[in-house]
């Protein structure tokens, strides 16, 4: 639940035009296609941690130092993630997808927005467990190079191991979540050898493009931060990202009833938002 502070912003109108038009302008991040209240809430978040009043402030900063822009990034992304969040849709995936990549030649798995690296070892998990770990490339995005740094070496508190070890039996594990990380006083960190074969990369879904084409993207819980209009085009974006017959995995909350094209998807989970790729269009 957002707390009031969270809920109510303070910035007005016409500033925060303005700001819209400078970053698209300046730096080409496209925050007209964000929500605006979401966008609003970030952006209040941004003033709060660099400890200045108003977006003008901000602009000024900007302008007189690029680097900022970095620091920016990383402020204004949005870390809410959990290990094996959502486990009733990893366990589709576990069940239904993942399997059928087994006599793929070089299977890939793109992962959009890999905040600080839980759903990243949730999924290498999966695959560990299903003996796919070591034949599956997998990249790992997100648009705060921050963000990549701890994605690479994740970490949780002993604190969620609980609620972590639910989640990891609801979506099918059939090992010891412990059998994973080296635990500290306070903290686990999991084991390097699941990230072998995964590529950390900064990725702008709106507006950037892979040079490869995956059999599974994770776009979970990052379409609700974009307004509803944008839908088609950032789906539509995914979608060329996949290979012939390739998996599209959304979260629980998210719809894509504003994609123009349903006939390029088949749907392989209504209640956990997975879909397939058509194999029988044109590609």
């Amino acid at each position: 639940m957002q707390s009031k502070l969270e809920a109510t912003s303070l910035i007005e109108e016409k500033p925060f035009l303005d700001f819209i038009e400078f970053v698209e302008s300046n730096f080409g991040l496209m925050l007209s296609l964000y929500n605006p209240k979401s966008l609003k809430r970030r952006l209040d978040k941004v003033l709060r941690l660099f400890k200045i009043d108003d977006l003008r402030s901000l602009q000024m900063l900007l302008i007189r130092d690029e680097k900022y822009f970095q620091k920016f990034i990383d402020a204004f992304t949005v870390q809410v993630t959990e290990l094996f969040r959502e486990p009733g849709g990893l366990k589709v995936i576990r069940e239904d997808v993942l399997p059928l990549l087994r006599n793929k030649e070089a299977p890939r798995i793109l992962l959009i927005g890999s905040s600080t690296g839980e759903e990243l070892c949730s999924l290498a998990i999966i695959l560990k467990e299903l003996d796919l770990l070591d034949r599956v490339e997998i990249t790992a995005t997100d648009l705060s190079p921050k963000a990549i740094s701890r994605a690479a070496k994740p970490c949780i508190s002993k604190s969620r191991l609980k609620e972590a070890q639910m989640n990891y039996r609801r979506s099918g594990g059939t090992g010891l979540l412990e059998d994973y990380y080296q635990a500290t006083s306070s903290l686990c960190y999991f084991h390097s050898s699941l990230f072998d074969r995964v590529h950390f990369q900064c990725f702008d879904i709106t507006k950037d493009e892979l040079d490869q084409k995956f059999d599974l993207i994770f776009c979970r819980n990052l379409l609700i931060y974009f307004q509803s209009q944008q839908h088609n085009g950032l789906v539509q974006r995914l979608v060329r990202h996949l290979k012939p017959g390739g998996f599209l995995s959304f979260g629980e909350q998210e719809s894509i009833r504003f994609y123009k094209n349903h006939d390029n998807l088949q749907i392989v989970s209504s209640s956990q938002k997975i879909y397939r790729q058509n194999i029988f269009l044109p590609y």
